[in-house]
């Protein structure tokens, strides 16, 4: 029997037994993560419970979860919003996304986990985001983008840590430009860290892969929200 953690990602499916207020939870925390609701907006319930096809009691219960995760806020009156991001909230985002991502590649790199075939999930990505930026597809481009650190995580086999990096707000920080050449030339860059990434985790190189990262999330910039879809 596979032991190892499974996906928690933005992109799975719901069986039958899903319940609409898991549902409505996932839906919604795959679009504030992958940051396509306007910083601000106030989450309306009549609008999300009917868009998600839930009750209203559901809904707010996926609020509740998101808000606990700190990816949305109580409103000082009522209601819920996406909280707006200032410089030092984007930083401290990327501290504690670079000390659990950091955390994950010891534990590979020391435990022999850094195997191409437990790997092999890191690779994917790497190969699905350089095929979405070369088509241009900016939203899968942000997920496989999300789903390479992701599955970081998850290879480094530790159910716990694979929890607190879940239940923590890693929003993916866009690149300011988010179309034409320059968030292209942005993207590709972003897919030749990725494959340094995790060369230096499957040489077993710690230090190095940890270098790799820092460089790699300190290079994400403010996010421009011109572009978001909702």
């Amino acid at each position: 029997m596979d032991t190892r953690p499974q996906p928690f990602g933005l992109l799975r499916g719901f069986s039958d037994d899903t319940s609409k207020r898991e549902q409505a939870y996932y839906q919604l925390r795959r679009l504030l993560i992958l940051q396509q609701i306007r910083e601000g907006t106030r989450l309306r319930e009549a609008e999300w419970s009917e868009r998600f096809n839930v009750n209203r009691s559901a809904l707010r219960e996926a609020l509740a979860r998101l808000e606990a995760e700190g990816l949305v806020e109580m409103g000082p009156k009522t209601g819920y919003f996406v909280p707006r991001l200032a410089p030092e909230d984007i930083a401290e985002i990327q501290a504690v996304r670079f000390m659990l991502e950091s955390g994950a590649i010891e534990i590979i790199c020391e435990t022999g986990l850094n195997s191409a075939r437990n790997l092999r999930p890191m690779k994917q990505a790497c190969d699905q985001l350089a095929r979405l930026v070369q088509d241009e597809y900016l939203l899968g481009a942000v997920e496989a983008d999300w789903r390479f650190h992701e599955a970081l995580v998850l290879a480094s086999q530790n159910q716990r840590l694979a929890i607190a990096y879940r239940h923590s707000p890693m929003l993916i920080i866009h690149p300011d430009v988010l179309a034409g050449k320059e968030w292209e030339q942005t993207m590709r860059r972003t897919v030749e860290e990725h494959r340094a990434l995790l060369a230096a985790v499957l040489e077993g190189d710690a230090v190095k892969a940890k270098e790799t990262l820092r460089l790699h999330i300190r290079d994400r910039r403010r996010p421009s929200m011109k572009s978001a879809a909702v």
